[in-house]
């Protein structure tokens, strides 16, 4: 017999978690399916300033376990290695085929986050786990007193940037542009850190070596020439794609794949909410997560009470 829940939480990062401690106290009926481990992508942040709460700042590691513990408390439970292939509705409610059983659920929120986007380039396919790497924080320590390259220029590749420099020989920052996107905080620091050396107005085209990675090809945007940089990583940050795949069928999304909801996190399926990175919105944060992830809980709980008269 299929199980069934009130509420049903695709994705355990920050708005996914949120949304859970908020029904739970609600005494809504709820499971949360996280294909991986419950925390999202701040597990792979090494240090978060921004917040609140924590003026010395905190691991991403730390704070999702303690975003984890709390919902936990309240009952929350969590579905680990839990992956959904795609979503239906009968009679009423919504059937959410995962890789590990098939549930039915009064309501949904989307929480899938994003994943980082690929660039298709030769070789970063080939090397992928031989040099090639999308997380620093999971990768860093294998390159220790190497070279390395990391590609874009906002928030996150400057981040994790910082964070290889403390480890690495050298960072070279590739960046398409003759600026950063950065914040500009983490710019001065960036620039003033003697490990950094920028590579400006360079696109990466291909990723070379034998077993392992050993250089990364860049082409200059303005002349044209390329040359190649002898690394032993490259690091990829160009930008992220929303995990909406699944639940295309039943919500509107645009060109890039996010989820377009109102200011109640639904979208145009009533009962299925979306909350997090998946959703078209003008920053994605922790903190706005956080929010999205407790005004979808709010707005799925009215919408199961209403079903229920």
């Amino acid at each position: 017999m299929t199980d069934h829940y009130e509420a049903l939480i695709i994705g355990g990062g920050p708005a996914g978690l949120t949304a859970g401690l908020y029904l739970m106290r609600a005494g809504i009926n709820t499971l949360l399916c996280e294909k991986v481990l419950p925390g999202g992508a701040p597990l792979n942040t090494e240090r978060i300033e921004n917040y609140p709460g924590f003026p010395e700042g905190i691991s991403g590691r730390e704070l999702m376990d303690r975003f984890t513990a709390q919902a936990k408390a309240f009952g929350l439970p969590v579905r680990e290695f839990s992956e959904v292939f795609g979503i239906g509705q009968e009679e009423g409610r919504f059937v959410v085929s995962l890789n590990d059983g098939e549930f039915t659920a009064d309501g949904l929120i989307v929480a899938s986050g994003s994943e980082p986007v690929k660039l298709g380039i030769p070789g970063e396919t080939e090397f992928a786990g031989r040099g090639i790497s999308y997380c620093a924080t999971c990768d860093g320590m294998f390159f220790r007193g190497l070279d390395v390259a990391v590609i874009g220029g906002g928030d996150s590749a400057i981040e994790e940037a910082l964070s290889l420099a403390n480890i690495v020989n050298k960072v070279y920052v590739v960046h398409r542009r003759d600026s950063l996107r950065a914040q500009k905080i983490l710019q001065e620091r960036a620039f003033n850190h003697p490990r950094m050396e920028f590579v400006w107005n360079a696109r990466p085209v291909e990723v070379t070596g034998g077993r392992e990675v050993e250089g990364l090809v860049v082409e200059d945007t303005v002349t044209g020439r390329r040359n190649t940089i002898a690394v032993s990583g490259v690091f990829f940050y160009v930008g992220y794609q929303p995990n909406t795949a699944f639940v295309a069928g039943y919500v509107d999304r645009d060109p890039t794949g996010y989820i377009i909801t109102d200011d109640r996190c639904a979208t145009r399926t009533p009962g299925l909410y979306a909350a997090g990175d998946v959703r078209k919105k003008a920053l994605r944060q922790i903190s706005t997560a956080v929010g999205d992830g407790a005004v979808a809980a709010v707005s799925l709980e009215r919408y199961v009470l209403e079903r229920k008269g």
